[in-house]
């Protein structure tokens, strides 16, 4: 079997004050040295109309780099707030494991909400893929504004859950792109309840037995619609040398398959105790 990656204890130990503060992301120049200047109109609204924060209030800022910034709020005004850096510290939330989904598009709320938890347990990117059995039939059916709603799912999904960088959404792709670009970037499985499929824990296993113990170790997953993928589809695939993956005997919804696998794999790399 092989050993699972373990984090030093003293990187999940958070103080209880910590956990009660308020997170939000901000763009990376809003941090100037030990003065942070928020003029985002929608986090200002949230800041000082719905959470009514207050001078001498504190929260930590996150730019996206991997650091946390300890903030004191000095100005509080319906156009900008301004806080004191008071402390600066570096995450320990980020899993080790670079772990990326492509997803199919889903029905109604579905793939929002695979969304939502896979940042929650630590997946790194996602990637909305088209395929055959898939809710929509062309990239263009994706609108900016259903883009800038997913983005928001993840933003506040990545600030409740303690995440110090946000996952990457990445452009929507047809399945055969998909599989080009996931083969390019990592070790691949595509999820699967067929026979063909081997176990996606002994794949995993073998996997990691080949990556020396301290080496960046990245892995991207292929979960399909509802109705599955199609043999031309899995076909496409093994023409990738993408290895079928199997997640047991039971069928999963399209949506739970995704976020089985990404709690699976993040667990068995030792990101989730």
């Amino acid at each position: 079997m092989a050993k699972r990656r373990q984090r030093p204890a003293e990187s999940r130990r958070r103080t209880q004050a910590d956990s009660n503060t308020y997170r939000f992301f901000v763009a990376p120049e809003a941090v100037q040295g030990r003065v942070a200047q928020i003029d985002d109109p929608a986090l200002v609204h949230q800041l000082t109309s719905v959470l009514r924060l207050q001078v001498g209030d504190q929260i930590t800022l996150l730019d996206n780099s991997g650091w946390e910034y300890a903030t004191t709020l000095d100005v509080v005004e319906r156009d900008a707030v301004v806080g004191m850096i008071t402390g600066k510290l570096l995450a320990t939330t980020e899993p080790q494991l670079k772990l990326a989904l492509y997803v199919a598009l889903l029905r109604g709320e579905r793939f929002e909400w695979v969304l939502q938890k896979g940042t929650e347990l630590g997946v790194t990117s996602f990637v909305p893929v088209v395929c055959q059995r898939s809710v929509i039939d062309d990239l263009s059916d994706i609108g900016a504004g259903k883009v800038e709603r997913w983005e928001r799912i993840v933003r506040e999904a990545a600030e409740q859950s303690r995440r110090a960088k946000l996952p990457k959404l990445r452009p929507a792709m047809l399945f055969e792109a998909a599989c080009e670009h996931a083969v390019r970037r990592s070790q691949t499985f595509v999820l699967w309840e067929g026979r063909d499929a081997r176990s996606l824990r002994m794949l995993l296993r073998e996997r990691m037995a080949s990556v020396p113990e301290q080496a960046a170790f990245s892995l991207s997953l292929l979960s399909g619609p509802e109705g599955g993928f199609t043999p031309d589809e899995l076909a496409t695939a093994t023409m990738h040398r993408i290895a079928l993956a199997s997640l047991g005997p039971r069928i999963m919804r399209a949506e739970t398959a995704p976020i089985a696998a990404a709690a699976a794999v993040l667990f068995e790399h030792g990101d989730l105790d």
